[in-house]
């Protein structure tokens, strides 16, 4: 089924206020789930929100929460998310650390207490629009572990996304990497499962420790586990993801002492730079520009089209549904048994 991008946010605003949720955070909300949609990523896109009105209901999330600086050191800043949603609290967070950015060359921000942060790629984005470069580092806490250690047989760790994001000269779409330190992200898994889709070789064990490709072995009694990307490489990545983000936060970490109650709290470490300071723009600009041809004039294997840098993908989807949004069936299906059981079935078009 077909929308348009307007009826998209439409829908994601008239659900979200469905839920109690405030205009201007519902509007923020809806505003990144369609983005995510529009991009290639429905797993972090409108299909989300009936877990949300879960989550809600049960009083896990705030619908009304709100970031709070609690600690102001000019270039290092602290906030409590206060459990609100983390799309509305991200983009608040990172806009303040922007101009922090803006005004001394470089910012670290920390972030504790948010709820689902949803697609990190999208505050990437936020900050290369600007001319900044971004890393960042977040951590899940306050559910189940869903991913193994490199060698272990069951879930430990969570998926502890990074996303690194910066400008590329010559309007070209900005350089951004967002990736889960697990082989895929549980949202993912969750799609494929839907969909009757094989997860990819090497991304997931079942309940007794054995390789799968089925998704739904995640989602049974006891679960199966999702593992690392890469081995023990993603596996340290994941590790330096859950300390930097858990406990310079003060969020906390996967560690079993803290609840689980089986809603996605997010915490971030990040580090925001303003390239301009440090470096000569003509010069960044030629040698950046000359590095991205380089990789470009790289020969492709078979069956590859042509080797691109990260961010085209996302760039080539945003054009593509430049105007609407195609979603299947199960979830089109989905999201209208939301809007009838919120009381706004007119949220969708017949």
């Amino acid at each position: 089924m077909k929308i348009s991008l307007t009826q998209a946010l439409a829908y994601g605003q008239r659900v979200l206020t469905a839920m109690d949720v405030p205009d201007d955070i519902a509007e923020a909300v809806a505003q990144h789930l369609v983005e995510s949609d529009r991009v290639g990523y429905t797993s972090h896109g409108l299909s989300i929100l009936a877990n949300y009105r879960r989550v809600l209901a049960d009083g896990l999330a705030r619908a009304d929460g709100r970031p709070e600086l609690v600690s102001d050191r000019g270039a290092m800043v602290a906030f409590d998310g206060h459990h609100g949603l983390g799309q509305y609290v991200g983009k608040q967070v990172i806009e303040e650390a922007i101009e922090r950015t803006r005004a001394h060359g470089q910012c670290i921000v920390t972030l504790r207490h948010s709820h689902h942060l949803g697609r990190m790629g999208h505050y990437g984005e936020m900050v290369a629009a600007r001319g900044l470069i971004l890393l960042a580092f977040t951590n899940v806490i306050n559910r189940a572990p869903t991913v193994a250690p490199f060698g272990g047989a069951s879930a430990c760790l969570t998926t502890n996304p990074l996303c690194f994001a910066g400008p590329l000269p010559g309007g070209r779409p900005p350089l951004l990497v967002d990736m889960a330190t697990s082989s895929i992200a549980v949202n993912k898994a969750r799609v494929l499962a839907a969909q009757g889709e094989p997860a990819p070789p090497g991304a997931l064990i079942d309940a007794a420790g054995r390789p799968t490709t089925d998704p739904g072995a995640l989602f049974t009694d006891p679960p199966g586990a999702l593992l690392p990307f890469g081995g023990h490489k993603g596996y340290a990545m994941g590790l330096v993801a859950e300390l930097l983000a858990g406990v310079l936060s003060g969020g906390g970490t996967i560690q079993p002492e803290h609840p689980r109650h089986g809603v996605a709290t997010n915490n971030m470490f990040a580090i925001l730079l303003d390239p301009q300071v440090d470096f000569n723009t003509d010069w960044r600009s030629q040698e950046v520009g000359a590095f991205i041809d380089y990789l470009h004039a790289c020969p492709p294997q078979p069956g590859v089209e042509r080797v691109e840098y990260p961010g085209e993908y996302e760039a080539r989807n945003r054009q593509r549904n430049a105007d609407s949004l195609q979603f299947d069936d199960a979830i089109w299906e989905g999201m209208a048994r939301l809007a009838h059981d919120l009381g706004v079935p007119d949220a969708l078009p017949a």
